[in-house]
């Protein structure tokens, strides 16, 4: 298995240096997220920490004096609460992952004159649009994931006029607990893989949304003053099922799969799955004409995920 980049904890003193790199603290230890931000190559504008999951990130005094502790001039939250099923079942953690913290963090930024990036989602809209959503089309989520996000982004919008909101979708990412290790763990044991067919989205890669804040930290941090909110998204959109067919496409390359059939079905034949919306797809129009950050294929950044994946696996489950 590959290993990961060393986090730093701490910012090196540039007091005296004319152009000072951006200090750019990363909240989230243990994501994905935070370690694909890691992998990424940054220009030499930044320079990258981490918080230490030390920090309790339910205890506003604590985060507040992390933030005084180290001024960062970027504050970038990778902690996101991604079970929106879960989030009916216990709406208390849902809340305080993806609204209470945004908000704690947003203050501490106001104190120490820092630039809050927030990921948010497409689920705070309702899917009834036949095209591209826009930023400022009408929000109306239909589950409590949803409506917690789109809580956060009003209240920074509110409390703090340096922010970035970035609204993602359909996050796929290798490792453990990822929809690439599911979809591929399935793929091993069984004939006919179900998947769900009527909902599609616009699919996004964590190493793509980790590239996109790093060019946008690089032109804040030059003196653009762009803030506000922007929709990421990788370029076409697809349904759950044409990711998971996409995803073991790519892993025949590896190893053998026990999977014979991909079987389309409806999100609302399963069980107790909160309702989501069926049609999502993000215009990122104002992404490229603000920052000039073009999108990139679905299909590319997620044969370059299956490939990560069998890297950090290794020979495990390798053909011989």
């Amino acid at each position: 298995m590959t290993k990961s980049p060393s986090k730093p904890i701490s910012f090196e003193d540039e007091s005296d240096n004319r152009f000072p790199r951006a200090r750019v603290l990363i909240v989230g230890e243990d994501t994905s997220l935070a370690t694909a931000f890691f992998e990424t190559d940054a220009s030499g504008g930044q320079q990258r920490v981490i918080l230490p999951s030390s920090v309790n990130l339910a205890d506003d005094r604590e985060i507040f004096e992390a933030i005084r502790m180290r001024r960062p001039d970027f504050v970038v939250n990778c902690m996101v609460e991604s079970g929106v099923d879960r989030a009916e079942t216990d709406p208390t953690e849902c809340r305080q992952i993806n609204h209470d913290l945004p908000v704690s963090l947003a203050i501490a930024c106001r104190e120490f004159d820092a630039t809050l990036v927030q990921l948010s989602t497409d689920y705070i809209f309702d899917g009834q649009k036949d095209i591209a959503y826009f930023e400022d089309d009408a929000p109306n989520p239909l589950n409590l994931y949803g409506q917690t996000r789109l809580e956060a982004e009003r209240d920074i919008e509110s409390l703090l006029d340096r922010h970035i909101i970035l609204r993602v979708s359909h996050l796929f990412a290798p490792g453990p607990n990822s929809f690439v290790t599911n979809i591929l763990d399935r793929a091993r044991i069984e004939s006919e893989l179900p998947m769900i067919q009527d909902e599609r989205g616009c699919p996004t890669s964590i190493f793509d949304i980790s590239r996109v804040v790093s060019a946008v930290i690089d032109q804040l941090h030059a003196g653009a003053g762009a803030y506000g909110v922007y929709h990421v998204g990788c370029q076409g959109d697809a349904s759950w099922m044409e990711l998971g067919e996409c995803i073991i496409a790519q892993a025949r390359q590896f190893e053998e799969l026990a999977v014979e059939e991909i079987i389309g079905i409806s999100g609302q034949s399963i069980q107790g799955r909160a309702e989501r919306p069926r049609r999502l797809v993000l215009s990122t129009r104002k992404l490229l004409y603000t920052f000039g950050i073009k999108p990139r294929p679905w299909r590319q950044e997620l044969a370059e995920t299956v490939e990560r994946h069998y890297t950090q696996e290794g020979s495990k489950h390798a053909s011989v």
